[in-house]
């Protein structure tokens, strides 16, 4: 049996911060509408070492920020840094934490030590509460994801429960995996708010009186349905739901959740290994010199300039150029076509900033090379493979593929993050260069599948 339970801290900003989740936002956070967690799931195999899985209802931390906040839990804790894992639920109404470990804002500081603390005191109750119990594997089917590259496209359905249950059968606390964003919320929110999956905590939570947990998937190309799919011609397509329409979405997960807990279970759980490795994956624009990134960015900005009818110099670095752009949009009543394709550009601008201005210590802009952390969580009868990205759905089809007789799941925004990981066959949709997730991504095409070789090797 495996020693394991589940505890969560409160992670709520107390002050009003940036947001995270649209590039558009224009002010900070106006109150919380709903409290933001940190959930800790303790794992201690009875002849291993234990580790704790933390989930954080926060959009996205980089993997440096990530490593400095699990060193940073590892002092508080009796855990050495490399068996604390982090991941995010990627709600889209939470603080922008992205580079948080290292920001000098005096906001930034306080929160990074609010989360810490958080953090450690979740983890440190999941361990003293942990008692031994088998990990039961129950699966379901929810609709409440769309795939918003295409709607007709397919998603992945699946929702696999985990209940802890403990030697007198009770249950010590409830897993659950599904893939598809935390944007029921939309630009126009200044709320904090860990969005549709929020209400599903507390609804189950309250009737079953035991922790539930969310665990985040291949979510990159999934959205909820209220939202449907994306369309960059469209300069509003941020907007998003009201706090009901999100509450009636959380209702269908709900659901889903209470029908999968009515069934059999599939698998029994009594053991886990986690494995790590890094990987050296290739960049979407190969191998830069310093001189060749600006060339780029040169002709880049020219574009711009004469598009938004505005000096060079004032082309600016950064995600803003995505309201500048749409704005522009707007007042020129552009045709839908070719907002598509100032949209798909700007983002591609942004993007590469992201990986060869702004860069940071995973990326060999010269090489053409990230290197990408992985880990690998072995339960027996199931396989999570954790990839620090916003994972589109087609990996994970490709990871259950090649396992078929596991059920083998993504963990999305595992241990950082650095852009959205599509597929190879992704980048060969039509329109693949006007649909945001390959215009945004900074992997080559040939990235997931070389992830993915080296995932099934370990095994």
């Amino acid at each position: 049996m495996i020693r394991t339970a589940i505890a969560k801290a409160d992670i709520t900003p107390q002050e009003s911060v940036p947001l995270m989740g649209y590039g558009d936002r224009t002010h900070n956070s106006e109150g919380v509408h709903d409290p933001l967690f940190a959930y800790a799931w303790w794992l201690e195999p009875e002849n291993g070492e234990a580790f704790a899985w933390v989930v954080l209802d926060l959009c996205l931390l980089s993997v440096p920020a990530m490593q400095d906040l699990a060193s940073a839990i590892s002092e508080k804790v009796d855990l050495p840094t490399g068996r604390i894992h982090l991941s995010a639920t990627h709600t889209h109404s939470g603080p922008d934490v992205r580079f948080v470990s290292r920001d000098d804002e005096p906001w930034a500081q306080r929160y990074y030590r609010r989360l810490i603390d958080g953090c450690a005191a979740a983890v440190r109750q999941a361990g003293e509460s942990a008692v031994p119990c088998t990990i039961e594997v129950r699966t379901a089917e929810s609709e409440l994801a769309v795939n918003r590259r295409d709607s007709r496209s397919a998603i992945d359905p699946r929702v696999v429960l985990f209940s802890l249950v403990d030697e007198a059968g009770k249950q010590n606390g409830l897993l659950f995996h599904y893939s598809c964003h935390l944007t029921a919320l939309g630009v126009d929110n200044y709320l904090i708010s860990a969005d549709w999956i929020g209400p599903v905590r507390n609804t189950l939570a309250s009737r079953l009186d035991t922790p539930v947990m969310f665990l985040q998937g291949a979510e990159g190309n999934a959205d909820p349905v209220c939202r449907g799919a994306l369309d960059m011609a469209d300069p509003d397509q941020a907007v998003g739901s009201s706090f009901e329409v999100m509450t009636q979405t959380a209702e269908r997960m709900t659901e889903a959740l209470e029908q999968g807990l009515s069934a059999g279970h599939t698998a029994v759980i009594q053991n886990v290994g986690v494995y790590s490795q890094i990987l050296s994956l290739p960049l979407r624009f190969g191998g830069l010199t310093s001189a060749q990134v600006e060339e780029k960015l040169k002709g880049w900005k020219s574009k711009f300039a004469a598009f938004l009818q505005i000096p060079v110099e004032e082309v600016p670095e950064g995600s803003i150029i995505n309201a500048m752009v749409k704005e522009h949009s707007r007042k020129q009543n552009l045709d839908a076509e070719e907002v598509r394709r100032w949209v798909a550009e700007q983002f591609t601008y942004v993007s590469f900033l992201n990986i060869y201005k702004i860069g940071g210590e995973l990326i060999d802009a010269e090489k053409g090379e990230v290197r990408c952390p992985i880990h690998l969580l072995d339960f027996g009868t199931v396989k999570i493979l954790g990839i620090p990205a916003e994972v589109l759905l087609d990996v994970a089809f490709d990871w259950q593929r090649r396992l078929p007789d596991s059920v083998a799941l993504i963990a999305g925004l595992f241990g950082g993050w650095i852009g959205y990981m599509p597929h190879r066959d992704n980048f060969a949709e039509p329109k693949a260069a006007q649909l945001y997730e390959t215009v945004c991504s900074m992997f080559a095409p040939e990235s997931s599948l070389e992830l993915l070789d080296a995932a099934e090797k370990q095994l």
